[in-house]
Order: C-alpha cells, then sequence, then structure tokens
C-alpha cells in the first residue's frame, strides 16, 4: 500500500529508457557481429527478464548507476548457443513472444515460463505463425511455451491481431529462416524491430503495413537510448492536470508510440515536441507541456493502438474531466498484465464515474468533480498502480494497495518529486490484514506520504534476516510469531513489541495502548477492577503489563498452564472469581469456545476481529457491552503511526470503522 498526500515536484530529466526499445536492442545486440553496448538502460523488471533469457545466446555485462536505476549494459555475442534452458520471463509478455521468436528461429531447445499473470496472457498467437515458418514450438501444460531445434522457411503471414510482439517475434526468427519472410499487419503496430533492424544493416524493410525479412544478421553498435514516452506520460498527466509549464528531455517520439498525446492534443492540451533529431532511425526529442484546457477525450482504432499501454492513464484523467470520453478498439487490454478493462472499471466506481465496454469500445461519462481520500486496487498491474497514483495525487491524496513500478518504470516516484517514508508489517501471515488499509486512513488524515507493505517471513526465519528486515523501514509493526524476539532482539526491556521505529533502533508495544484507549472510549472505568485475560501471548502479556500499571486484578486463562504458571509470578497475578470484563487475546478455537462468562462481567474485548468468537456470542446472547478488536487494532495502530511520524494520535475510529465495513 502507498498513500498520496498531493505534494509533488516533476522533473524535467525522467530517467527510463524506452522499455520497448531497451528489449529490442539487447536482442539485437545479442545476435549481433561484435561487442555492443547500451547506455541509460533502465533495469525495470520486464527489462531484467529479457537480459537474463539472453544468457544463452550472449554474455551480458550491467554496469549500474549507484545514483538511479539506469545502467550500461555491454553485450558479446556467443559463437554457440546453449541449449536446454529454461526461460524465466516473470510477468513480461514482451520477454516471452520477442525472445520465444529468436530462439524459434536460432532453434534453441527452451521452456519458457512466467508468473501468474503471464500464464494467463494469450501464447498462441506467438505459436501460431512461427509455425507457419516451420519453427518447432507448441504450448505445454507446465509451461508457456516450448521451442526446440529446426530449420525455418521464409513465408507470408498476416496478422489475426494487433501486436508488435508477435511482429517482432516474427522478424526476429526470420532473421534465421532461408527464403523471404512477409508480415502484414491490418492496423499498423509499434515498428521498433523493423526500425532498428534496417538501421544495424540486417535484410529487413517494411513500408509501413508489411515487413519483409531476409536471412541476415545485424552489426555491432553503441547507442545511448532514449526516455520513454509511456514513462514520461504520467508526468505529462500531472503537468497538465496541475496547470504547470514543463519540458521532458530526449523522449522517444515514434509515431507509433504517440497515440496518448494525439489524444489530449485533440482535447486542448498544448503539447510540442523540441529538438527533434534521428537516432537508429527513431524520432527522439523533448516533450513540451503548456497550461491547458482540456475537453472530452475521442482515441480512435489507430490512437489505441499506439497508446495502449496508456488507456488506464487517459482513463484516470477523463475522471478529472467532465463529459462522455470515448476509446476505441481497446479490447486487447482485456489480456495485459491484469484484465485493465476491468481495473478502468473498478478506477470509476471509486471516483463515482460511469463507464462501459462494449464490442471492443470504451465509455466513461465523468462530471469531472473526483475528489481525494480515494483507496484504489491496481490489481498487481504496473500501468494501473501509476494511473491510480496520478489520480490521487491529482486529487490532493488517496492510495493504492500496491506498487509495482519496478516492472517498467523503477524511477517512477522519484520522476514526480515524490519520496514517501517507507512503514511495513512483519509477521508469518500477514495477506489479509487490515493494517494496510488502516495505515492508508492514518496517511489521509495526517497528510503523510508513505508505504506500507505487508512482509510474510517464515517463522524459521534467522535472527539476522529479521533485524534486516525491520532495519529497511522507517517503521515496522511486528505481528506473530515475531513479537517477543523482536524485543529480545533490539535489545528492548518489554517482553515483547509490535512497533519499532528509526529503522530498527527503537521499539515498543501498542498493544496495552490499544485496550486501554478502546476501553476509555467505551465509558469503561477499568483503573483498579478484576479482569479476565484469555491468552497468554505476547499481545496478551503486553497489556497484562499495561493494565497492572492501573492496578487492575487480573486473572489469566490459557491451554498450556506453563505459560500461566511464568505470568503468575512475573507480575504477581492472583486468582478472580467475580471480573468486571473479559479480555480476550486467542483465535477462534474451542478453548476459547470453553470459557464461560461470569455474572459479574460487563463488557467483553475480543481481540480476533476477523473469527466467530464464542465469547462474543455470550455477550450478545446476554446483553452485555462487545468491544471489537478492530477498534483496538484502530488504536495500536494509530499510536505506531504517530511514533514514527511525529504527527498527533488519530482517534477518529468510527470514519475508519465505516470505510471497512
Amino acid at each position: 500500500m502507498i498513500s498520496f498526500n498531493g505534494k509533488f515536484t516533476l522533473s524535467s530529466d525522467v530517467r527510463c529508457s524506452d522499455k520497448s526499445l531497451t528489449h529490442r536492442a539487447l536482442i539485437a545486440a545479442a545476435i549481433a557481429e561484435g561487442t555492443s553496448s547500451l547506455r541509460n538502460v533502465t533495469l525495470s523488471r520486464d527489462v531484467s527478464a529479457t537480459a537474463s533469457a539472453l544468457k544463452a545466446v550472449a554474455n551480458i555485462d550491467l554496469q549500474r548507476n549507484e545514483k538511479s536505476c539506469d545502467c550500461t549494459a555491454k553485450i558479446i555475442p556467443n559463437e554457440n548457443f546453449r541449449q536446454d534452458v529454461t526461460v524465466n520471463c516473470l510477468g513480461s509478455g514482451t520477454t516471452a513472444r520477442l525472445v520465444g521468436g529468436l530462439f524459434a528461429g536460432a532453434g534453441i531447445r527452451a521452456r519458457f515460463v512466467g508468473d501468474d499473470s503471464l500464464v494467463k496472457r494469450p501464447m498462441d498467437r506467438l505459436v501460431r505463425p512461427l509455425r507457419q515458418l516451420g519453427a518447432n514450438i507448441r504450448c505445454a501444460k507446465d509451461c508457456l511455451f516450448e521451442t526446440e531445434g529446426g530449420n525455418l522457411h521464409g513465408a507470408h503471414v498476416l496478422a489475426d491481431a494487433a501486436s508488435a510482439q508477435v511482429k517482432s517475434a516474427v522478424v526476429f526468427a526470420g532473421l534465421f529462416a532461408e527464403g523471404e519472410t512477409r508480415y502484414t499487419e491490418l492496423v499498423p503496430t509499434r515498428n521498433h524491430t523493423e526500425l532498428l533492424l534496417r538501421e544495424l544493416g540486417a535484410d529487413v524493410t517494411t513500408d509501413g503495413k508489411t515487413v519483409v525479412v531476409h536471412k541476415s544478421r545485424p552489426h555491432c553498435f553503441e547507442m545511448t537510448l532514449p526516455n520513454d514516452p509511456s514513462a514520461v506520460a504520467y508526468s505529462v498527466a500531472l503537468a497538465l492536470i496541475s496547470g504547470q509549464k514543463a519540458t521532458f528531455v530526449n523522449v522517444l517520439l515514434n509515431e507509433r508510440r504517440l497515440g496518448f498525446y494525439r489524444v489530449l492534443q485533440r482535447a486542448g492540451a498544448r503539447i510540442n515536441y523540441r529538438n527533434v533529431r534521428t537516432l537508429f532511425g527513431e524520432s527522439v526529442g523533448d516533450v513540451e507541456v503548456l497550461p491547458s484546457k482540456l475537453r472530452p477525450f475521442t482515441s480512435n482504432a489507430q490512437d489505441s493502438c499506439d497508446g495502449i499501454d496508456e488507456i488506464p492513464l487517459l482513463a484516470a484523467l477523463a475522471m478529472l474531466t467532465e463529459g462522455t470520453h470515448i476509446f476505441e478498439n481497446v479490447g486487447e487490454l482485456v489480456y495485459k498484465e491484469c484484465d485493465r478493462i476491468q481495473a478502468i472499471g473498478h478506477i470509476a466506481s471509486v471516483c463515482g464515474q460511469r463507464c462501459a465496454f462494449d464490442g471492443g469500445n470504451l465509455t466513461i461519462e465523468s462530471d469531472g468533480k473526483t475528489s481525494g481520500g480515494k483507496f484504489f486496487h491496481s490489481f498487481g498491474d504496473h500501468r494501473v498502480a501509476m494511473s491510480e497514483t496520478v489520480l490521487c495525487v491529482a486529487c490532493g491524496g488517496g492510495a493504492v494497495d500496491s506498487a509495482p513500478f519496478d516492472v517498467s518504470h523503477p524511477d517512477f516516484l522519484k520522476s514526480l518529486g515524490i519520496a514517501p517514508m517507507r512503514f511495513a508489517l512483519v509477521g508469518s501471515d500477514v495477506a489479509n490484514s487490515l493494517s494496510p488499509r488502516l495505515h492508508a486512513f492514518l496517511a489521509a488524515q495526517a497528510g503523510v506520504c508513505c508505504s506500507y507493505d505487508a512482509v510474510t517471513l517464515p517463522p524459521s526465519v534467522c535472527d539476522s534476516e529479521l533485524v534486516a528486515t525491520l532495519g529497511e523501514y522507517d517503521g515496522s509493526n511486528v505481528t506473530m510469531p515475531f513479537k517477543t524476539r523482536a524485543a529480545s532482539l533490539l535489545g528492548s526491556d518489554m517482553p515483547s513489541v509490535n512497533t519499532v521505529t528509526n529503522r530498527g533502533k527503537r521499539c515498543f508495544s501498542t498493544d496495552g495502548y490499544g485496550v486501554t484507549e478502546s476501553l476509555r472510549r467505551h465509558g469503561i472505568a477499568f483503573e483498579g477492577q478484576p479482569l479476565w485475560i484469555v491468552g497468554a501471548g505476547g499481545a496478551a502479556e503486553a497489556v497484562i503489563r499495561e493494565l497492572t500499571g492501573y492496578g487492575c486484578k487480573l486473572q489469566v486463562f490459557n491451554r498450556t498452564e506453563e505459560r500461566i504458571r511464568y505470568l503468575r509470578r512475573k507480575y504477581t497475578l492472583a486468582e478472580v472469581s467475580d471480573p468486571v470484563g473479559v479480555l480476550s487475546f486467542v483465535p477462534q478455537c474451542e478453548f476459547e469456545r470453553s470459557v464461560v462468562l461470569p455474572a459479574s462481567c460487563r463488557f467483553v474485548l475480543v481481540a480476533d476481529y476477523k473469527g466467530d468468537s464464542g465469547l462474543r456470542k455470550q455477550a450478545e446472547q446476554r446483553g452485555i457491552a462487545v468491544i471489537d478488536g478492530l477498534e483496538m487494532l484502530f488504536h495500536q495502530g494509530a499510536k505506531s503511526f504517530a511514533l514514527w511520524t511525529g504527527t498527533p494520535v488519530c482517534t477518529d475510529y468510527e470514519s475508519f470503522e465505516k470505510q471497512v465495513k
């Protein structure tokens, strides 16, 4: 989760090499005659996947720039290709299809695998045209597809989908095929592959509709990669929204990549291209943005093809622009890292706007009055997350549940001048925790920009790794089973801790505060009162420590007698026969259901807000007040957040409860 407060500073020097061109330059260099070098290579997750995949055909030496996410790559082709390799494409469809075409052409035996998002994307659109060239390639149940050795021959392939990835795969395979390979498109797609190979001396020609390839090999080269217009688009969007004048330098200006910009220009955006020159057949220049008033957007079929990755961003901008916005021929969005049509529908719903998808066309109706403070799901998709980020910042604040920016733009937040504080929840089972939602709420209330990661570690994690993980963050919440270990490892005098500050230098427990604040807000006078404590873990002990300081008389109930004896000795606990309240710190289980509320009980606190508590049911049946564990979570989290940020402790539990229930 990452929360934004509306503050940003645009940088004119967005450092993010064009992802499409970088993939292709690495592949061309890997089969070139001689050693090549690339500068301004942005090591996004997708590009790293391609660089790793090419180890079968070349030696790639990456020298990182310590001040940014870019590097220099030196590529030395291998004369003999490796065989029987497994290529992990992660979530990169470009890696799978382009390298798949190369390996099929080169006759390399390989299995291509990928993450859950890539497994869902269609690979038969790659297999069919490559088989027309005689490639031995097939889809398989346990992988994306497999390639094997074979002799390729030329063929005329007619595109059945508007896919630059498939076209590039055929072109790369065609470099190894005997005879002439032709690939004809109905709608022109991005043409980086054919432009680059032609500039590098390979026998590749194009008339804009058909690419013709003959068996050949590119020569080696040196290139400083231009910046990605898709990455720059997010900065352009914020410049337009905020009415700023801004210039972004060294941007790729290939016409097949400017659909986003054309749509905005027709909608009234004053976007100009300056200092335009040619680099390896590509237009490169500076993008100037001037204050503009936007009208509704219309993206025709060619615009959508040329700006398919930016459609979610245009949809986000549509939330802030009154009118009916039409995006034609965007059905391809269904097959991206997530179903981006579904994601756009989510954005519209959260913003209170309307959107419809029919016949491949998307329509958004907006009143342009989207407010801040919204919580968005990114569906694990980098383009969706960046688009939602722009919307949050433009509206003065909001949160996105995940931030996979490094898939394509590792310096994304830096390019916007945003430097969030970094917080985390660390435990062995945190996937379904409400803490990220809570801290998004607290960040919005305090106007703090921060990220909050849910970090899962195995219970057996070594001490050094646990300490190192806590040291990565400005602040951490610690949950089971690490509360007592963290206290010991960080030198605390408390038996367990749930809050770590200053990158592991100080630690606290806010569990006791969470309980006492919850009781106070319900008007319960607990000081000096007899109470039962159900459970004897870290949270229970922290609360016992807190309540004994208020003179409470406590008795502990637990499944194991040994832990009870330990707590009795340590805190001088006694038998309590007539408690006024019962506080439970155990999850739903037979033991919890076996505890019978005494007649003297006037309130019950159940810390496990997700379970079906037997004590809660007893209390409700008898009309006894129940304090939900969600409230305890809120107050202890609010205290942790205040310790991390130096802001006042938030007390608005009612607003948070409405948001999550």
